[in-house]
This record gives C-alpha cells, sequence and structure tokens, in this order.
C-alpha cells in the first residue's frame, strides 16, 4: 500500500544513530525501493506497483560559494602583471568577473567575440546553444585590450615556448582567432584555466574555482542594487527561477552578516 510506503519514508529521515538524514540520500534510498518494485511488477511476482505514485522530497538546493568585494579585488590582483602570463591571467579574471561567463564559455571566446570599443562581449552557443551579448565594463575591457595589444602577440608567436635556447627561437604555428592562447600558440585549455585559478588561490588562500567569479558577479550586482532580471539575461540563464538562488545566497549572507 501506498500508506506503507509513506510510513518508511517518514522512518528514513533518521538514521539509526538519530541524525538527520539528506533530502538527496533519501531521495536515493526511494529510487532503489521504487525499482525493485518494478522489477517485481515486470516479472510477474505483483500484478501491480504500488511503488508507482510514491512521493520522491524535494531535492535541496545549495548555495553556492561566493567571495565579498575584497576578497575578489585582492584574487584577481594576484597575478603579475609585469608578465606575459601575468598580464593574460590577470584580463581572463577580470572578464570572468565582470561578464559572469561561464568557464566553458570564456574558454570558447574568440577576438571577434570581444569589442572593447563597444564595451561589449559576444557569447556565442552558451547553454542552450543560445547566444548573448553581455556589457563589459570599462576596467575589464583596458585590461583585455592591454592583453591582446601586448600579451596576446607574443603568445601567439610562442616567444615564451620552450625551454634554454629554444625559447624565442622562430616557430611554425598556425594561426588562430582564439582570445586565450598558451604559450604554445594555441588556444588556452579548458583544464589549463582551471589549473592557473587554482594556483592564485592557494596564493590568496582562498576557495575558489572559474564558476566563483560568475557566482560573485551575480551576488555582487544583486547586492548593488541590479534587477533580477537584468542578471538573468547576464548569466544566460533561461528560467528566472535559476537565477533566484542569488537572492537566497543574498539573505544568507545578510544573517550571517548580522550575526
Amino acid at each position: 500500500q501506498l500508506r506503507d510506503f509513506a510510513r518508511y519514508a517518514a522512518t528514513r529521515h533518521r538514521s539509526p544513530t538519530g541524525q538527520k538524514i539528506s533530502a538527496a540520500t533519501l531521495r536515493q534510498w526511494l529510487s532503489i525501493v521504487r525499482s525493485f518494485f518494478v522489477w517485481l511488477n515486470h516479472t510477474g511476482r505483483l500484478l501491480h506497483n504500488p511503488a508507482e505514485r510514491l512521493a520522491f522530497p524535494y531535492k535541496e538546493r545549495s548555495l553556492p560559494r561566493v567571495l565579498n568585494e575584497s576578497e575578489i579585488a585582492r584574487f584577481i590582483e594576484t597575478p603579475d602583471i609585469t608578465t606575459t602570463i601575468g598580464l593574460r591571467d590577470r584580463a581572463l579574471l577580470e572578464i570572468l568577473y565582470a561578464t559572469g561567463v561561464r568557464h566553458a564559455e570564456a574558454h570558447k571566446l574568440d577576438l571577434y567575440d570581444v569589442d572593447t570599443a563597444a564595451l561589449r562581449l559576444t557569447v556565442r552557443l552558451g547553454k542552450g546553444q543560445r547566444d548573448r551579448v553581455v556589457p563589459l565594463t570599462e576596467t575589464a575591457a583596458q585590461w583585455l585590450t592591454r592583453y591582446i595589444t601586448v600579451a596576446r602577440p607574443e603568445l601567439a608567436a610562442g616567444k615564451l615556448w620552450g625551454k634554454g635556447k629554444r625559447r624565442g627561437q622562430p616557430k611554425i604555428i598556425p594561426p588562430t582567432s582564439a582570445l586565450w592562447l598558451a604559450v604554445t600558440g594555441r588556444r588556452l585549455s579548458y583544464q589549463m584555466i582551471a589549473e592557473r585559478i587554482r594556483e592564485y588561490a592557494v596564493q590568496v588562500e582562498l576557495k575558489a574555482s572559474a564558476h566563483t567569479f560568475r557566482h560573485c558577479c551575480a551576488t555582487h550586482l544583486l547586492r548593488g542594487g541590479a534587477s533580477l532580471r537584468h542578471v538573468q539575461q547576464l548569466l544566460g540563464h533561461h528560467d528566472l527561477n535559476t537565477t533566484e538562488i542569488y537572492t537566497h545566497l543574498q539573505q544568507a549572507i545578510r544573517t550571517a552578516d548580522k550575526a
């Protein structure tokens, strides 16, 4: 009977030691039970499946990790901008924070996707295969211009590729439209973007990933008075409900500040 499954679910809200069971764990247990009764029904051991209408608990939505404004500023200022790699990384971090683009979207950016004069950046085939145009801050545009005019040509020529006498020697590197370049003159890989951010996080003793910049962008915009609809369009969320998690995050931050 369905009520028997309801009693089972109720008893499973706590472990034998009395600890509360998470909704995710309970969903997993109930899924196993339902699958077992589906098998019993399909093999003829039961005439009908009494667990067919078994309701699952709502999936818990964990709040994303964000850094405050001073922490994100300290993080972005970490790269050594006197070096080619440091200048590239500084521009990358500025773009991640200013636009809230996803890790994969930043990785796929090409030169023709940025218009620093018009202060805008085009994300092509983002999540859901949708294009969108996002505004650039003047600060992000300035760092991007500096990277494109100073650091990127050196990377495109492979001047940092190799060790010892091999470094700086002329190399045949196929031209690329990729915005972010590695020392090989090719597109900076998705994994290397993550690795660079991980290294800077260790230096400043903060926990962060590429996606942390997206969360910080949205949270700080809302804190500054931006509308939820504006943040939705910036992040490229198809559903406004997805963006609303940042309002919950804002409430949690305010509560923590008052505590």
